[in-house]
């Protein structure tokens, strides 16, 4: 699905004395099976913005098209479109209501006129998807399971519906590391099998890394940044400038390099932190060198 936002602008409350600009003339595009990341500080509009694209909020003033088709637009088409986009809010497992999981799950494909058997594949295709194994988890009440597994339960929900863009605000907020690390990698996983477009709403820079190919960074409403991940997330002046912190490996090496140490900062991934690190400190041995390192540390 290609998405187009054009001059989008939003205002909560006009009119009254607690209007609000949340969104000021946005414009971006995402094409199809792209895997963006939308970041910011806390009020930047991520959440209201991604609230756009999946066509739950009516703009003040711009649009976001799907396909060509306005987003908010109450037709037949819009409707269409928005089906085929899924919005997982931060926390989702607070909407379950169902009494197992497999009828939490199977909620989306009952509403999408689907028979029973392929009601039933999705259900289980879905919970593989996210680490749950179906015939233990099933039949299970879903407010019996522990906050990751709702969390699970909650996102394969979504994954059921198959849609063509998948939206995570905060994915991993109150996740334990070993849980956070796991959710990532199973949405890599869903998104390498599928082709969807994945849009990821995060201000976990580091985890973000791993995860997109493009970053758009939002502050004030507008967009500030908009760019390939390590060109935006390796930028630790504009990050602060936007009001965020740089990923760790971004922030050693700017340490670094203001000790003397001419090494690249737009470096994201620890690993390849340790090795520029490395092959820098190896290949550099003059006298001159040496004082910098050992007035570094």
């Amino acid at each position: 699905m290609h998405i187009r936002v054009e001059s989008l602008t939003h205002i909560y409350a006009r009119g009254t004395p607690a209007e609000r600009v949340a969104l000021r003339g946005i414009t971006l595009e995402i094409g199809p099976g792209k895997r963006v990341g939308i970041s910011g500080p806390t009020g930047s509009g991520k959440s209201t913005l991604v609230q756009h694209i999946a066509g739950l909020l009516t703009p003040t003033s711009g649009q976001v098209l799907l396909d060509g088709v306005p987003a908010h637009a109450r037709t037949p088409e819009a409707r269409a479109r928005r089906h085929q986009v899924g919005l997982a809010f931060q926390f989702p497992e607070a909407q379950m209501f169902e009494l197992t999981v497999s009828r939490e799950v199977a909620f989306g494909p009952r509403h999408l006129g689907l028979n029973a058997d392929e009601i039933a594949g999705r259900v289980r295709w879905a919970l593989e998807m996210v680490g749950l194994d179906p015939d233990s988890f099933a039949e299970r009440e879903p407010f019996a399971l522990s906050g990751g597994e709702m969390r699970r339960v909650a996102l394969a929900g979504i994954l059921a519906l198959k849609p063509r863009v998948l939206i995570l605000d905060e994915p991993t907020a109150g996740l334990d590391p070993r849980g956070r690390a796991d959710i990532l990698a199973r949405l890599r996983a869903w998104q390498a099998e599928t082709g969807a477009t994945l849009i990821l709403v995060s201000h976990h820079l580091d985890e973000m890394a791993g995860m997109v190919d493009r970053v758009v960074l939002l502050a004030n409403g507008q967009v500030v940044a908009d760019g390939p991940t390590r060109s935006v997330l390796g930028d630790g002046y504009r990050l602060r400038a936007a009001g965020l912190s740089p990923p760790p490996g971004v922030a050693l090496l700017e340490a670094l390099r203001a000790a003397g140490w001419p090494v690249r900062t737009d470096v994201l991934d620890i690993e390849d932190v340790v090795s520029e690190i490395a092959r820098w400190f190896f290949n550099h041995k003059d006298t001159k060198t040496r004082s910098i390192i050992n007035h570094s540390f």
